[in-house]
């Protein structure tokens, strides 16, 4: 069962959270299947991640087989397993799905405004315009971390959804979007912009 596992985490690396990967690789090389098992579940859960049919039945039968602990994600299988999403191949992207990446960005860019170095701003500004979310998301983050900028919960999690639209293999030369969770924990949270 270890090794089944350890082969399912290497076909998941790129959709688990990349500073995470050497705590479950060791909880593989040590023999901890089913801590490790529980983890995987809660990242896929958790973070909505899409996995192949026959990434769910390796889940499917890996979650069959091992043993009953103190693991809520193991011990609620069948509510783990109705909540992983299945794709067969990653989503296609629509004109409307786009429409919404470019709206949503835009309008956060704008709540941080008064917060951004006015040369900041008008970089990102013209990243947006020219429709290079992608990379304007990367720098606004770059931004918000690097210069300690305040953020709302409320900002957080619009920040979050925007980040969690890119799939990590996507964007692995963009520092923030690809390692999310680091960037999302390193925000200067507060309730006062």
């Amino acid at each position: 069962m270890n090794e089944a596992l350890r082969r399912l985490l290497e076909r998941l690396a790129d959709r688990l959270p990349k500073r995470r990967l050497a705590a479950y690789r060791a909880l593989g090389e040590a023999g901890e299947s089913a801590s490790l098992l529980n983890e995987i579940c809660k990242m896929l859960v958790n973070r909505r991640t899409e996995v192949t049919p026959a990434e769910k039945e390796t889940l499917t039968r890996l979650l069959d087989v091992v043993p009953a602990g103190h693991y809520d994600y193991i011990n609620n299988r069948a509510q783990t397993l109705a909540a992983i999403q299945v794709a067969d191949q990653p989503r296609v992207v629509t004109n409307a799905d786009l429409n919404w990446l470019n709206t949503k960005s835009q309008e956060l860019l704008e709540r941080f405004a008064g917060r951004l170095s006015p040369h900041d701003l008008d970089s990102n500004r013209s990243l947006s315009f020219a429709g290079e979310q992608a990379i304007m998301l990367d720098n606004l983050c770059a931004c918000l971390v690097k210069d300690e900028i305040r953020v709302t919960s409320h900002e957080q999690q619009a920040l979050a959804e925007l980040l969690n639209w890119f799939r990590p293999a996507t964007v692995t030369d963009l520092v923030y979007i690809h390692d999310r969770e680091n960037t999302l924990a390193s925000l200067n949270v507060t309730e006062q912009p």
